[in-house]
């Protein structure tokens, strides 16, 4: 049991968290275009604009099954909720996707689309919505039709960008 005096060890994560939280719902607060018009891309700060490219590189990582690469994009106190897990995890358990990827030799395709974005300074939240296909070697796939809500707070780090948290959720076919 902690004594009170370390409160303020407790208080760190809720203080991030809560920020995070806060960055969620000022970025839903408001309409954002799709990034496909040219009105979306105008005005995205450097740092916006940098985590998308982190966001890209992601999903190259993935598809190519570079465990090492993709987990080195995650803080190492991220906490997150993919949309196949029961319950939230840390960074040791992302990967654990990208792994089964390399090592069954599985085709991953996906298609990102960028919903929005919000710059706080040192966090940018990001919210994508995406879809992917896997293929396995004997040729059946998985994913055809399914889409999903992403969305990832990133926080800088000296001169790099990692995602402190994430959350993914089915996009029920009435919001497509």
């Amino acid at each position: 049991m902690r004594a009170l005096g370390d409160m303020g060890d407790i208080m760190k994560p809720l203080r991030v968290g809560a920020f995070a939280l806060m960055g969620l719902v000022a970025s839903a607060a408001r309409p954002v275009a799709s990034p496909d018009t040219p009105s979306a891309s105008k005005g995205e700060s450097a740092s916006v604009n940098q985590v998308w490219r982190r966001e890209d590189e992601r999903g190259r990582f993935e598809e190519a099954g570079d465990i090492d690469a993709y987990k080195s994009l995650y803080h190492d106190k991220f906490i997150g909720w993919s949309c196949d897990w029961a319950h939230p995890k840390r960074k040791a358990g992302v990967g654990e996707w990208v792994r089964e990827v390399h090592d069954k030799h599985i085709k991953v395709t996906s298609d990102l689309t960028r919903e929005g974005a919000e710059d706080f300074g040192d966090v940018v939240v990001v919210h994508y919505r995406a879809t992917e296909v896997d293929t396995f070697p004997d040729g059946h796939t998985e994913g055809k039709g399914e889409a999903y809500k992403i969305t990832h707070t990133w926080m800088r780090t000296g001169d790099t960008w990692l995602i402190i948290g994430g959350m993914c959720a089915s996009l029920r076919d009435s919001l497509k």
